[in-house]
């Protein structure tokens, strides 16, 4: 197998595009790798609704198959393997010859609708993907890079069967915002039709391992995506009866334990007329959630919350008071009249009340915040960096009752000392193009001048970062 060809691009250039949809592949070996013996793992046979499909097919481990399973779970098996790859027409993104083919099929039907498809970026070399994730622990911490990023060896980009994909203009590039635009909207609706789903969906970050990519598609074959589609499964890991990864606090919210005494449907609701999720196991233990309706009982098994006839649930056990596990993880301390905190963890600002909500964006560890109003459900409204949202108050600490705002909800110092940035501008460690990148600040985006202009350059902070910009790139 030939190595790769150094790219042409920096390491710093490059990486910085990746953030802002204009990531450009590796170049491609020129050789594929020796085919690797096929192997295949079986999933759980259980017994379950045939129209949902789960735990009931075979998982595909050969990296040369269209329709290999990757995850954090099920790494590439070898994992520097490297696929023969072609360009997708009219771009330099690259996939393996079958998805290439139904991309720019999928392409062109898009275009007869009036909706102009953007290849964003394809396969991706195992010392590629090892870059980038460096590069996202180092400015994120590796918690967080995890969620955005693959590890080396486990991406769906190495096998050169999965695309990124976006508006022509740009618009709302790699981020939520993308599944609510005409391409957003065209290719969640007809990908399927040409063999690629969204691998990443909302609210399966549980199940995934990764956070929301409505840009994200993975080529698995058109009667294997046709077949997804149909099952109604919100994951691949869901379709085949697997987990993606393990949530340290899955059982968080668990008010009891029970055990199966039989193979046991879990279902989207109390009574057997709610479709099927999964089939659990005999003898397996499930968490209770607390809630009991008609005989019922909500439980999570698996990642997944569902309801299972109590008929066939033994040693049982729901604490009589659940209330008082509550007030135990009440802070003792008063906050109110709270006008401030700071993050006890690196923190996802979302949309709203609750972790179904668009993420805004994810605060530092120990950085303040600024409390707007009333709790609610154990969230707070708060403003950081200049935008408003919600966090979870458990990962908020050092409440302060202070009067005083941050600097940043101050109209006064953020008219003064404040600039917006005209383009995607890089925030560099010194003055200068031959400093180092420490990341890449989006167009239109607010900055917070932190001193005297040097050279024509500002020292600024964004996101928690200080360093410095070009002046010739702020307004």
């Amino acid at each position: 197998m030939t190595k790769p060809s150094a790219f042409k691009l920096s390491l710093t250039a490059t990486l910085s595009a990746a953030l802002f949809a204009t990531l450009l592949p590796a170049t491609p070996v020129a050789a594929a790798a020796p085919a690797p013996v096929s192997i295949q793992v079986q999933a759980p046979a259980l017994s379950v609704d045939a129209s949902v499909q789960i735990a009931a097919k075979k998982i595909q481990r050969n990296p040369a198959k269209d329709d290999v399973f990757v995850n954090k779970k099920y790494p590439l098996s070898p994992k520097k393997y490297a696929p023969k790859t072609v360009a997708i027409q009219g771009s330099n993104v690259r996939l393996r010859s079958s998805a290439a083919k139904a991309y720019n099929k999928m392409a062109k039907a898009a275009a007869k609708d009036g909706v102009k498809i953007r290849a964003v970026s394809g396969y991706r070399s195992y010392n590629r993907q090892a870059e980038l994730f460096n590069y996202y622990t180092r400015i994120y911490g590796k918690s967080y890079a995890s969620r955005i990023s693959a590890v080396p060896g486990t991406s769906e980009h190495q096998t050169g069967l999965a695309i990124d994909v976006g508006n022509a203009n740009g618009a709302c590039g790699l981020q939520a915002c993308f599944a609510n635009t005409p391409v957003g909207k065209w290719v969640g609706k007809n990908s399927h039709k040409y063999g690629f789903i969204m691998r990443y969906g909302k609210g399966q970050e549980s199940v995934t391992g990764y956070s929301y990519e409505p840009w994200h598609f993975r080529y698995l074959g058109t009667s294997l995506a046709k077949n997804y589609k149909s099952s109604g499964a919100k994951s691949l890991e869901a379709y085949y009866g697997v987990s993606g990864s393990s949530p340290k606090n899955n059982t968080k919210n668990a008010k009891g334990t029970a055990r199966t005494t039989a193979n046991l449907n879990m279902r989207t609701g109390a009574g057997t007329g709610n479709r099927v999720l999964l089939t659990i196991p005999r003898g397996k233990s499930v968490q209770l959630t607390g809630s009991k309706k008609s005989g019922w009982y909500q439980v999570r098994y698996s990642s997944r919350t569902g309801w299972v006839s109590g008929k066939y649930l033994s040693s049982i056990s729901m604490p009589s008071k659940p209330k008082k596990e509550s007030k135990k993880s009440t802070p003792k301390q008063n906050t109110s009249n709270a006008k401030s905190a700071k993050t006890s963890a690196n923190l996802n600002m979302r949309t709203g009340v609750g972790t179904s909500h668009r993420v805004v964006l994810t605060i530092p560890q120990g950085k303040k915040v600024a409390i707007r109003g009333a709790k609610k459900s154990g969230w707070y409204p708060v403003k950081y960096a200049g935008k408003n949202g919600w966090v979870s108050g458990t990962y908020l600490r050092s409440f302060s009752s202070s009067t005083h705002s941050p600097k940043s909800s101050d109209p006064k110092s953020s008219s003064s000392a404040s600039k917006k940035t005209i383009a995607n501008l890089n925030m560099r460690s010194g003055a200068g193009t031959s400093k180092r990148v420490i990341l890449t600040i989006p167009k239109g985006k607010k900055v917070s001048i932190r001193g005297a202009k040097k050279s024509g350059w500002y020292p600024v902070k964004y996101a928690g970062k200080n360093g410095w910009v070009s002046g010739k790139y702020l307004r």
